[in-house]
């Protein structure tokens, strides 16, 4: 099925990318490290917690690539004002920087493939693909 291989192949092309992006960051930190570091970009400051349980990860796979995140600075921990026995993880400015850096490079990534295309396809392309995101959830 073309669908199927062409989603394998996005699959495929996003692993390798999630393995550069994180080496590029530090050559020890891992693809599921990366991932764990842009899901808290994206919802900071936030409980160690609530990453393990919206990522599907078993909670000491997160607590170690917490670790290894904050101990090459890409993450900062803080006390949790509503509860002071718990922490908040929050992105250093060392990894803001690096990641609006990569977040550049994909848009620009981005825009030389679709720059061939009608304005028309690439609307239908983000209906779809969003259509398609939201039905497998």
């Amino acid at each position: 099925m073309q669908i199927e291989e062409g989603i394998s192949v996005l699959f495929r092309n996003t692993k390798m990318r999630l393995k550069d992006y994180s080496e590029r960051l530090d050559p020890e930190l891992q693809p599921a490290g990366y991932t764990i570091l842009r899901y808290v970009m994206s919802r900071e400051p936030i409980r160690a917690a609530d990453i393990a349980t919206a990522l599907g990860m078993d909670k000491s796979a997160v607590s170690r690539q917490l670790t290894s995140l904050r101990e090459i600075g890409l993450l900062e921990t803080h006390p949790d004002p509503a509860d002071g026995r718990a922490t908040l993880l929050a992105s250093s400015e060392k990894a803001r920087t690096a990641l609006a850096s990569f977040q550049a490079s994909f848009r620009s990534a981005y825009r030389e493939v679709l720059s061939t295309w009608d304005d028309s396809d690439v609307d239908n392309f983000a209906r779809l693909l969003r259509k398609f995101n939201d039905g497998i959830l």
